[in-house]
C-alpha cells in the first residue's frame, strides 16, 4: 500500500510537472514569435521537466494541429466551437472577422513507469497535455 501510495503521488507531481513544462514551452514560443524551432522549444520543455535519470526517453514532443489537416506552424483561421483551424494567410480576414494569425501547436507526452513499475501494470501510464500557441 506504501509503495502505491508513492506511486500515485509521483504521479501526480509528474502530471503538475508536464502542465509546467509545457506552459514554459508556449510562453518561450509566444515571446520569441515567428522566429522560434521546434527544436528550442523542446529543449525548453525537456529542462523544465525535472526527471530522474535515465526518464528522459519517456519524454516526446510532438508538433502537430489539434485540427484536421493541421501538420506545421503556419497562417491560419481559428473559429467556431471546438474551435477549428483553416489555412490562411498574413493579411487575410477570417470568416468571423477576425485576423489570421500565425500558430504553432505541441503535446508533450510523458510515460511514468512509477517507483514499482508492476504495481502500475494496469494503469493507464501516459500523460500528456497540448497547447496551441498564437505567435502573430
Amino acid at each position: 500500500m506504501v509503495a502505491g501510495a508513492a506511486d500515485f503521488g509521483l504521479a501526480q507531481y509528474y502530471r503538475a510537472n508536464l502542465a509546467n513544462a509545457v506552459a514554459a514551452g508556449a510562453q518561450y514560443a509566444h515571446f520569441t514569435g515567428t522566429g522560434v524551432t521546434t527544436s528550442n522549444i523542446q529543449t525548453v520543455i525537456q529542462d523544465a521537466m525535472y526527471l530522474p535519470a535515465g526518464a528522459a526517453t519517456n519524454l516526446t514532443v510532438s508538433f502537430t494541429g489539434s485540427s484536421p489537416g493541421v501538420t506545421t506552424a503556419g497562417w491560419y483561421c481559428i473559429t467556431g466551437t471546438g474551435p477549428t483551424a483553416s489555412a490562411s494567410a498574413q493579411g487575410r480576414t477570417c470568416s468571423d472577422g477576425s485576423s489570421a494569425g500565425y500558430y504553432i501547436w505541441f503535446r508533450a507526452t510523458y510515460v511514468n513507469n512509477g517507483l514499482m513499475s508492476a504495481i502500475l501494470t494496469n494503469v493507464n501510464r501516459t500523460m500528456s497535455e497540448q497547447v496551441t500557441v498564437r505567435l502573430q
